[in-house]
């Protein structure tokens, strides 16, 4: 992994030939960046950006306000200010709604794994009188979407058939859809055959691990104008906390959703029905789950809106073990059902972070956790 050092200088201009520039909004309140920009339409400001520029392996970060940059790229080339000012843009510019709701505020998604293998079992519903007052709980408690598994992709998980996946998932989605509540239903998949049969029943947004990356998957979600959510993942579910690698991380995935958005759009999927994942945890080391999420707000520099989920997982144990023997005491590890207030610490930064959609397993305590944040947050 690569180091990232801060300096007081850029490499080279912004958007030269040989360097690769990115640009991060330092987000805060209104009265935190007074006279910042609105990011993304939403609830986030920001006037300055912290600039990470890429030579062959190097990386330099520098903080810039907003005029800075536009004045270094100003005085390098009228092509380097037209990419500086397109890269503002992206930015600031509006999101459109994805799947009817509204991008300028949060929301929150709530996880129902139709699964006996979940590596939360809080989150496993086993038959359908549970699911159903799960159902309501989650959105009574602030869900806009309510996201439904029946195929666990935990590290080491390995794949269950289609015919399994389906007797798990289908006749649950049709019953919740039966419910008449408001709230969308997105369905956690990677197999066409099922998002197929779901589409008939009602789901409203396929949520994919593997990215879209069939081009028969493409082609379903261009037909039928469906919104979803496209997840970084290095490798497969069973193998993908094997040893995997990064240059740096947050830029390594930016760099690949930018090709994939690109791709998607050029396959006829509307950019409106596109939202992004960096899949914390799957086929990230500590580090780069950390990275990944100190430098969220890189992510908004694709247009579209950003889906984070770092509910109940691993890293929390990571991070709370490594503290305990940082001060030389042991510490067995922390299970998931221990992990929830690191679960809401993230979602309280990525809310700062003005990241549009929370996937949680805790959705009563996440919407109290940024009622209370927000309500101090002026």
């Amino acid at each position: 992994m690569a180091f990232v050092k801060k300096t007081r200088y850029l490499l080279a201009p912004p958007y030269c030939k040989s360097v690769e520039t990115f640009i991060i909004p330092i987000t805060g309140s209104p009265s935190e960046a007074l006279g910042g920009l609105n990011l993304a339409g939403g609830w986030r400001y920001f006037k300055n950006l912290r600039i990470i520029q890429k030579r062959n392996n190097s990386f330099v970060e520098v903080i810039m306000s907003i005029n800075e940059f536009i004045k270094v790229a100003k005085n390098f080339s009228k092509t380097s200010l037209t990419e500086a000012e397109f890269q503002i843009e992206n930015l600031v510019i509006n999101r459109v709604p994805f799947a009817s709701l509204n991008m300028s505020k949060p929301h929150i998604m709530g996880v129902i794994n139709i699964t006996p293998d979940s590596f939360y079992k809080n989150s496993q519903v086993k038959n359908l009188k549970r699911l159903t007052k799960i159902f309501y709980e989650m959105v009574n408690n602030g869900a806009s979407i309510i996201d439904i598994g029946g195929e666990s992709s935990r590290p080491g998980a390995e794949k269950i058939s289609v015919v399994e996946e389906k007797q798990r998932v289908v006749r649950p989605i049709e019953q919740l859809k039966n419910c008449k509540i408001n709230s969308l239903i997105s369905l956690d998949s990677r197999n066409l055959s099922t998002m197929k049969v779901c589409h008939k029943v009602g789901v409203d947004i396929f949520n994919d691990i593997t990215a879209f990356k069939e081009k028969n998957k493409i082609n379903f979600i261009t037909k039928t104008f469906s919104p979803i959510i496209i997840m970084h993942m290095q490798k497969e579910p069973i193998n993908m906390q094997i040893n995997p690698k990064y240059n740096f991380a947050p830029i390594d995935i930016y760099k690949f959703f930018s090709k994939k958005i690109t791709d998607l759009i050029q396959a006829g999927v509307k950019k409106s029905n596109i939202a992004i994942d960096p899949g914390i945890g799957f086929g990230k080391s500590l580090s780069d789950n950390l990275n990944i999420l100190k430098y969220l707000p890189i992510f908004h520099g694709l247009g579209v809106p950003i889906l984070i989920g770092a509910s109940r997982k691993s890293l929390i144990d990571e991070i709370t073990n490594d503290d305990y023997k940082f001060r030389g005491k042991n510490k067995k590890n922390i299970k998931p059902s221990k992990r929830l207030s690191g679960s809401l610490a993230f979602a309280i930064h990525a809310n700062k972070s003005g990241v549009q959609i929370l996937r949680t397993h805790d959705v009563f305590e996440t919407n109290q956790a940024l009622i209370c944040h927000n309500s101090v947050n002026l």
